[in-house]
């Protein structure tokens, strides 16, 4: 049953989660700009910074004054050490796991061959991967604050849900989020892959209107404005956008998907060939690469001519074919856009930095 009243307990709840996600979006701060930007009363935000800082959660600095001698001012930062959080990146290229401090640095990372055929497999294999970051952090005495999933696929972020992942042909609809959360006892955030990864890329720069697509085994899109994420239902799947009518069938069960024709798995599928060997020589399947990539051409102009995006970034595996990136970014690259060719763009990052802030609705007062 839904709550009638807002309690004191939420009320308390609300205003220490809406202090904490400042500080972690400015990563520096003062009371005062606290108090300054949400309103609160010099008192409120004074105990719920005590709180954060008994708790270890933030730490406070003395810093000097310009052209004050003798005043000081209090910074406040989010720990960069003993607290982290963890992301996951489930994607058919592999897996891969981040360790994240709550002041956004990398602590360590960790990578997995994708193997599965069945949703049972590809579960196990996402466990095991975060099983060995969870040893390193008890290893290294870090407290996990929370984790975030990244995965591919059609994805319920609101509802943590799974609908549909690519190539598992047992797929079932699935609450992955749930899952983890019992699993390891943590909250968990779960988030399309490309949208993960622009909000990796929000948090670390400012990309306040931009387009990020994600082309590997798959082709993923997010699309931020204003420095906010556009789709918060997570369905926006360039990858299965009709590209040919009545072409081949893709995984999806549909006919002619851009996926089919511009992915890397497609390219190595046209020249009957290992991706391995699409990367290892490239000269060699040129044709192929070219094929691809003027597909791809086609469906960045026009996201770009819906989206008017001021940044378009390209990122994973398409981004070592130079070849079809050349192609891709053939009708977009006079266009007033900044294009950004990005192999370093990470899914798990951005999942456990957005865990951070949805960790925070579960803090017990």
């Amino acid at each position: 049953m839904a709550e009638k009243y807002i309690t004191q307990s939420k009320l308390k709840k609300n205003t220490l989660s809406d202090i904490f996600i400042i500080i972690l979006n400015k990563k520096q701060t003062t009371r005062r700009e606290i108090e300054y930007e949400t309103g609160f009363s010099w008192g409120t935000v004074s105990s719920n910074i005590a709180f954060l800082l008994e708790k270890g959660y933030i730490v406070e600095e003395k810093s000097e004054q310009s052209g004050n001698v003798g005043r000081s001012t209090y910074t406040l930062k989010p720990a960069s050490e003993g607290i982290v959080s963890i992301g996951l990146d489930i994607n058919r290229s592999g897996l891969s796991c981040e360790v994240v401090g709550l002041d956004s640095s990398v602590k360590n990372n960790f990578t997995a061959d994708f193997s599965a055929t069945t949703q049972n497999e590809l579960i196990r294999e996402a466990e095991n991967i975060c099983q060995r970051a969870i040893e390193w952090c008890k290893n290294n005495e870090q407290k996990i604050f929370s984790m975030g999933i990244a995965i591919q696929g059609a994805v319920d972020g609101r509802h943590g849900i799974s609908l549909k992942f690519p190539g598992i042909s047992d797929w079932k609809a699935y609450n992955i989020k749930d899952h983890f959360a019992q699993k390891f006892d943590l909250p968990v955030y779960l988030g399309h892959d490309p949208k993960c990864m622009l909000l990796g890329e929000i948090c670390l720069q400012k990309s306040d209107n931009c387009l990020l697509v994600r082309i590997d085994d798959g082709i993923g899109m997010a699309v931020s404005l204003d420095g906010k994420i556009l789709d918060d239902t997570e369905r926006l799947e360039i990858g299965h956008t009709v590209s040919v009518p009545n072409g081949k069938i893709c995984s999806c069960g549909k006919r002619g998907c851009l996926e089919k024709y511009a992915s890397v798995s497609a390219i190595a599928e046209s020249a009957n060939t290992s991706k391995a060997e699409i990367f290892a020589c490239p000269e060699k399947y040129e044709s192929e690469i070219t094929d691809a990539g003027d597909h791809m051409s086609l469906a960045l102009y026009n996201m770009y001519v819906i989206f008017k995006p001021q940044k378009m970034i390209l990122t994973s595996d398409c981004v070592h074919l130079e070849k079809y990136v050349e192609r891709a970014i053939s009708l977009v690259k006079n266009e007033d856009l900044e294009i950004c060719i990005k192999h370093d763009v990470s899914a798990a990052y951005g999942a456990a930095v957005e865990s951070m802030k949805s960790a925070v609705k579960a803090f017990v007062i």
